[in-house]
């Protein structure tokens, strides 16, 4: 059987031990301060573990590159001196940088899932260009697959990358309040509540992604007069068959169902499909920026305890490629905090001012499409 050597990093030390070359491998796809752009084994026992907070791009999609898992023998030569001149951090010291990674770790994750959801909203644009009457044009282009399969495809991608978005934000801001002094979670929780209690288009869009993710088709395509549009037909969504819908999207159904026939008795109630899409997007992006205001504090307060942090253990603070460090062991394995001098919450201000952007631009083409259908 093949062998092959590997580096067993610790803090005084480093030994060869033996490990199988048929061993599962990860690719690091980009260059990094303390690395390079190699295969790397994840073992346990032979990896330095960096913890850095970035972007990379792939496929137009801002991914969170937060953590590099690569062994020590992969580490540039002069990363290993930086590493070598300081004093790694212990015990409560260890706590605190944890605490500190936690929180910002926390914020850039909602942030990739928020702009998951912006780019799954543009698809569901590019994929089913309707206008605003939900009519599709002609020669809708469908890339081989069935019109009902795409839209479908594209609305579940949407509306799940929205859920995901919401419950994540809600996660964190429970998390974010459990180490503060002040009710964040009861401050942030108000406005998706409120939307929740009136049972309107939030809890439609929210609550349809369960019976979306177990297979239910809820965009229907209707031909009229020769064109294909397409529609949320309430009459079938209503019936999930043997899924067992949320009461709170029973009751939206019923009354919305009950409120279209009593204005129109001839006609199948049904929602717009562009509009609901449309205000749906308006109201999450609404909610990021609420939670961007929420977690601001919890945030601020991090970045003072690791300011303090840094201030009490100079010698624990290197410097590689323009920005600072520390690390700290855990086991056999050594765990690299880079770029600890970035400043979150200035971040945080730079994505709550885009994203208030976003809304604005989502509040206007609502705006306009409302000046479109009258």
């Amino acid at each position: 059987m093949a062998f092959a050597w590997a580096v067993l990093f610790r803090v005084d030390w480093v030994v060869k031990k033996l490990r199988l070359a048929s061993a599962p491998f990860v690719m690091s796809t980009n260059p990094l301060v303390f690395g390079v752009s190699i295969p790397s084994v994840r073992l346990a026992r032979d990896i330095v573990n960096c913890h850095r907070y970035g972007y990379c791009s792939i496929r137009g999609i801002p991914l969170a590159d937060l953590v590099h898992v690569l062994p020590f023998k992969s580490v540039s030569v002069e990363a290993q001196k930086a590493l070598s001149k300081i004093e790694y951090l212990e015990g409560d010291s260890v706590t605190k940088v944890k605490e500190y990674d936690d929180v910002v770790r926390s914020l850039w994750e909602v942030n990739q899932l928020y702009e998951q959801f912006r780019w799954n909203y543009g698809e569901l644009r590019r994929l089913v260009p309707c206008d605003q009457f939900d009519f599709l044009p002609d020669g809708f282009a469908n890339g081989g697959f069935g019109e009902r399969t795409v839209v479908n495809a594209a609305f579940g991608n949407y509306v799940s990358a929205a859920r995901g978005l919401v419950d994540r934000m809600q996660a964190v801001m429970r998390m974010y309040d459990r180490g503060s002094n002040k009710e964040l979670y009861k401050d942030y929780w108000e406005l998706p509540s409120s939307w929740y209690d009136q049972g309107g288009l939030y809890v439609f869009m929210y609550e349809i992604r369960n019976p979306v993710q177990h297979g239910q088709t809820v965009v229907s395509l209707v031909r009229e007069n020769g064109v294909t549009r397409v529609r949320f037909d309430l009459d079938q969504i209503v019936d999930m068959r043997e899924y067992n819908t949320s009461p709170k999207l029973r009751a939206f159904l019923n009354k919305t169902i009950s409120k279209i026939k009593d204005h129109d008795s001839s006609d199948c109630p049904y929602l717009c499909f562009r509009y609901t899409n449309m205000s749906y997007n308006e109201l999450v992006i609404e909610l990021f920026c609420h939670f961007l205001k929420c977690a601001e504090p919890r945030v601020r307060a991090a970045r003072k305890d690791m300011h303090s942090l840094l201030l009490q253990h100079s010698k624990a603070v290197g410097k590689l490629g323009g920005s600072s460090f520390v690390a700290y062991v855990d086991g056999d394995m050594t765990h690299v905090y880079d770029e600890v001098d970035v400043d979150p919450v200035k971040q945080l201000k730079d994505i709550h001012r885009k994203a208030r952007k976003h809304l604005k631009d989502a509040q206007n083409a609502i705006a306009a499409e409302r000046r479109l259908i009258r």
